[in-house]
């Protein structure tokens, strides 16, 4: 971020120095030629195309000025050359629509480019003068890439400077792709320099109408050749991650990877994921800034009517901004940072709106047509890879539950074990077996409708009276197993004998007996079992076993309606 005092002292500087390389210009020209002219105009307008039509890469803005300055510098002289690359300039700053705060790249864009013109024409005439007893062809060749080179070179090292020391960039580097670019367009842009120049000495006018076709038919050819290569990188992206969304069998894990793969696919600032309480208010659960891990958030948001997350929600389609402007008087609740264009896109779950994610840049329009297109297509097998995800998620629970009783069956129960573990150790553990008594009897007498109608009670009556912390499961039958983490023996009794009386002391109800034919309440005991592991000793199916044989030697044959504690070595 540029600081205020750094924004106006551009602005301080940029008359004087400005005036400084004007006038060192002058002095190391060989001659300036009267340039107010149709011809000189017709540079004037080359260069206006040039800033207007620049090469967009995938993480700057590229234009050949240095194509039609070196023309003007060989036939005009330094100062008209100087003119030519400021009109450029300026005319790409315009196309690049900078905001009012950035109101200084204009000075120190300038600065920046007068002192290349004074650099490269300072190489270009010290490469003549030194070969000047044998000026030919060659020599003018030579002349024309020590200067293409120069101002290469020279531009590097001033955008290295720029963003190390100005904007205070940390990662800038003198090496990176941009410099490999400017050096292949930099071969391309000599001949066609020399063939303007040529041209022009031939036939005129008409020559730099010549001469600017193939410049332009370049500029126009390098563009899509730059966003053909983008696209298809993207695409490359698209389909690795598209892979690791459908390898996913977790609707959170899906989230994420998507919220992740965004970030590293396309131009993004910021990316924040939300649930949907009502369709006025939507929670912050998941955020990213810059390159950055995902951030666990718990935020509230009131949308206002015109908010961009509540139409999205409301139309179910994406929605792209490419200026604050459009959308941010709206949403002054919806984000607390620095954003221009975004992209809005609800995340669907079997037609159903459970979220929506909002992905921000700080540069306009930096959300083109064919990016949006391409955001599109990636979340659509997101959306797919999402219900696939779904689908799964209920197979497992349906796998996990037992359908009479609602209560997860021995896999279900594992799993929530394996939970409890996953928090930390458990340290001791403590697990009954029930038993229903003479439940045989229950169903020959009643039915087995009648039957099933108190296991479902009685897997009620468990959930109601037990805490939160302890997991009840069907264990088959009329078995059913009550895992108790970190309750120490005595206190896991206690809560046996518990269970025991509320089931003892309090009638089932039936809607239908067999033997009558009309409602009853039927008295039920249990028989229980109990075993204890201390430190993590014993794994789940031990417990199981110790506490299946206390219950059924001590407390089935010793009376029934008991609970018995599974000792040691027994």
């Amino acid at each position: 971020m540029v600081n205020d005092k750094k924004r106006f002292a551009i602005w301080a500087f940029f008359i004087p120095i400005a005036l400084f390389i004007l006038g060192t210009a002058y002095y190391i020209h060989f001659y300036v030629s009267p340039f107010l002219t149709i011809d000189y105009a017709f540079f004037l307008k080359l260069a206006v195309l040039i800033g207007l039509f620049p090469i967009k890469t995938e993480d700057s803005i590229l234009f050949l000025v240095t194509g039609i300055s070196l023309p003007v510098l060989i036939i005009y002289g330094l100062i008209p050359e100087i003119i030519v690359s400021s009109i450029a300039i300026i005319f790409l700053m315009l196309r690049s629509d900078i905001k009012f705060d950035q109101h200084y790249r204009y000075p120190l864009n300038l600065l920046m480019f007068h002192f290349l013109s004074v650099i490269s024409a300072g190489f270009y005439y010290l490469t003549l003068q030194l070969l000047d007893s044998v000026f030919n062809i060659i020599t003018a060749l030579l002349a024309l890439t020590v200067y293409m080179f120069a101002h290469l070179i020279f531009n590097q090292l001033s955008m290295y400077i720029v963003e190390k020391y100005f904007y205070e960039n940390a990662d800038a580097k003198v090496i990176d792709d941009n410099l490999t670019f400017s050096f292949y367009s930099t071969l391309f842009v000599i001949p066609l320099s020399f063939i303007i120049i040529y041209l022009y000495e031939m036939t005129g006018t008409m020559g730099i109408l010549i001469g600017a076709l193939p410049f332009l038919t370049v500029t126009i050819g390098t563009n899509f050749y730059y966003k053909s290569k983008v696209h298809n990188k993207y695409l490359k992206r698209m389909n690795q991650f598209s892979q690791e969304l459908n390898a996913k069998k977790n609707g959170e894990s899906v989230i994420e990877i998507f919220i992740q793969a965004l970030v590293q696919i396309f131009p993004s600032d910021a990316i924040s994921y939300f649930t949907v309480e009502n369709e006025a208010v939507v929670r912050r659960e998941k955020m990213i800034v810059g390159n950055g891990e995902i951030i666990e958030k718990n935020e509230l948001f009131h949308l206002s009517e015109e908010s961009m997350l509540r139409r999205a929600m409301t139309s179910d389609t994406m929605l792209s901004h490419c200026h604050s402007k459009d959308w941010k008087v709206y949403c002054t609740n919806d984000i607390a940072y620095h954003a221009e264009s975004a992209l809005v896109m609800p995340v669907k779950v079997m037609d159903r709106t459970q979220g929506i994610i909002l992905m921000t840049h700080h540069t306009r329009s930096i959300y083109d047509d064919m990016m949006v297109s391409l955001v599109e297509v990636f979340h659509k097998y997101f959306s797919i890879a999402l219900d696939n995800a779904h689908h799964y998620e209920q197979l497992e629970e349906t796998a996990e539950k037992d359908f009479l009783t609602d209560l997860p069956n021995l896999k279900g129960l594992s799993k929530q074990l394996q939970k409890v573990k996953d928090r930390g150790s458990v340290g001791q553990m403590s697990l009954i077996v029930l038993d229903l008594d003479h439940f045989k009897l229950v169903n020959d007498t009643h039915g087995h409708q009648s039957g099933n109608e108190i296991l479902s009670s009685l897997a009620k009556r468990l959930r109601n009276n037990l805490s939160d912390s302890i997991y009840v499961a069907r264990f088959g039958g009329e078995e059913f197993i009550i895992l108790l983490p970190y309750y120490t023996e005595e206190a896991a009794f206690a809560i046996a004998e518990e269970v025991r009386q509320l089931i003892a002391d309090t009638p089932f109800k039936i809607s239908e007996s067999m033997q009558s034919n009309r409602k009853e309440k039927v008295f039920v005991t249990a028989s229980l079992g109990l075993a204890t592991c201390k430190d993590g000793c014993m794994d789940i199916e031990e417990l199981i076993h110790l506490a299946d044989r206390a219950m059924y030697i001590g407390s089935k044959q010793k009376g029934r309606n008991r609970v018995t504690v599974a000792q040691k070595g027994s």
